[in-house]
């Protein structure tokens, strides 16, 4: 059985029964469709209920009557949109489009959230992640570091944060403590503070006690394992309690050292207020309650998937390592530019039409669009004139506005020396080229507009998740993000 989302009206719903018609040209729409399919049922504004196909009628009009199965909280499409692996579907984005067929994960995502409609707006306002996660995706492992080395520590603090080993502690031990920690290993005074024993070892003992066991609340903890001179232990300052109370606690809090902390503050920066966290206690309990709002472990898993069987943090911890060493902003506060943005060059998107084949597509080099009836584009001055005459043309009561406003663009605002990623329907980009002609109107008639074009790499390069519409013709100069993604997959020779 397959799975459908259908756009109608809340009127249609007549007691456990709703009444879909659709006109007779969008058959192709559901030529798939079979009774006792399900059906996700929205209008404009909410997915209301889950059906099942009673029966599909063909006569001057399509029919498609429904039996309601579930009705529950509505889910808002307003945040349904956004959601990652759903947010591409063309029935989001096209108002001519009624019904749209699903994926068997597109169905699972959809279905989980219809089940708990509360958390979806919660998860949408932080979707900016989304894509910096879909782009570490592609590189996490390299990012993951020695797991042998990683989970050697995990098994030693397993056993050191345990109360009857703490109580017994001997200064062998601490030294042994000392030696799986990065910080110590790097600090430069860390022979005046650690070579020799400073302080009766029932101190060093408490401290940990202390941190692990104490009644204060975590944050309250921190702060007096930093500046309470009573509990404090000299060396430890905040990179060092940053790094310690991940291992302490590895399913509770990331690693806050001084990258993790710059990282946060560059995800979440219209979100925080530094002043509100001047000690590192308070730092460290609000970045992580941070952290866990917004959804970043679910998404993690959802998008990127688990590498290791570590604890979930440690993988959050090289995400942040590779948000602070790959996402650096110049000394004005601004995202720097790729050198090919500051050009001033446009660069789009064309998708090429299904089923063509690719190797003759890139032997007439050529970016070809229909124009149909309405002639030489050049001829019109606005996307409003193209609409008005392909209404008066076809006698057309709908104008297909994504395909029309496509070939404006591609005649009006694409120039010479633009560059083109070429995408196929499998998600594919198959060639990266530039613009080395104006709009070309055909001499011959039925032919389609064109642009010449100089490839300057040709391939095959995987980018499915990519935030791409499914529009012909798409200006992605903009979008900085997917745009340095794109160019460093496919780099220029």
């Amino acid at each position: 059985m397959s799975t459908w989302i259908l756009r109608g009206e809340a009127n249609n719903i007549q007691s456990n029964t709703i009444s879909f018609p659709l006109d007779m040209y969008e058959l192709f729409h559901i030529n798939q469709m079979k009774v006792g399919d399900k059906v996700y049922y929205c209008d404009k504004t909410d997915i209301i209920c889950i059906c099942q196909v009673k029966t599909i009628t063909l006569y001057n009009q399509i029919i498609i009557t429904l039996n309601i199965v579930e009705q529950g909280e509505p889910l808002s499409l307003k945040f349904v949109r956004k959601l990652w692996g759903l947010r591409n579907l063309d029935i989001f984005k096209i108002e001519d489009i009624k019904v749209l067929a699903l994926e068997i994960e597109e169905d699972e995502i959809l279905n989980s959230y219809w089940n708990k409609p509360g958390s979806v707006e919660g998860l949408v306002k932080y979707d900016f992640l989304d894509l910096h996660l879909f782009l570490y995706s592609r590189v996490a492992e390299v990012w993951i570091g020695d797991i042998e080395k990683q989970i050697s520590k995990y098994h030693f603090f397993h056993a050191f944060r345990k109360q009857e080993y703490l109580s017994i502690m001997t200064w062998e031990d601490f030294q042994n403590f000392r030696e799986q920690l990065s910080f110590l290993q790097t600090t430069l005074p860390m022979e005046r503070f650690f070579s020799e024993q400073k302080a009766p070892i029932e101190q060093y003992r408490q401290y940990f006690l202390d941190i692990l066991f104490g009644e204060d609340t975590i944050d309250k903890r921190l702060d007096s394992f930093y500046k309470d001179p009573v509990r404090r232990l000299i060396g430890f300052g905040h990179k060092e309690i940053g790094e310690l109370i991940h291992y302490l606690f590895p399913n509770f809090f990331c690693r806050f050292t001084h990258k993790e902390i710059v990282a946060v503050e560059r995800l979440f920066k219209e979100t925080l207020l530094k002043s509100t966290y001047n000690t590192i206690g308070s730092k460290v309990y609000h970045y992580q309650k941070l952290i866990n709002e917004s959804y970043l472990l679910n998404k993690y898993i959802n998008i990127v998937g688990r590498k290791t069987e570590l604890p979930i943090y440690y993988e959050i911890n090289c995400f942040l390592q590779y948000i602070y060493d790959t996402h650096s902003e110049s000394e004005n506060g601004d995202k720097e530019e790729t050198s090919e943005a500051k050009e001033n060059k446009k660069y789009w998107i064309y998708t090429i039409q299904n089923g063509m084949d690719t190797n003759s597509f890139f032997e007439e080099g050529m970016l070809t669009f229909n124009h149909g009836k309405l002639g030489n584009i050049r001829n019109y001055s606005s996307r409003k004139e193209i609409w008005d005459s392909y209404r008066q043309i076809y006698s057309a009561t709908k104008v297909p506005y994504l395909e029309t406003s496509a070939l404006y663009q591609f005649c009006h605002e694409m120039d010479e020396g633009d560059y083109v990623f070429v995408k196929n329907d499998k998600e594919q980009i198959v060639g990266l080229g530039r613009v080395c002609s104006p709009y070309m109107f055909p001499k011959f008639p039925n032919s389609p507009s064109f642009r010449k074009i100089e490839w300057i790499r040709t391939g095959s390069w995987t980018v499915n998740g990519m935030l791409f519409s499914r529009k012909t013709l798409v200006n992605i100069t903009a979008k900085q993000i997917s745009l340095s993604y794109l160019l460093d997959i496919i780099p220029e020779r």
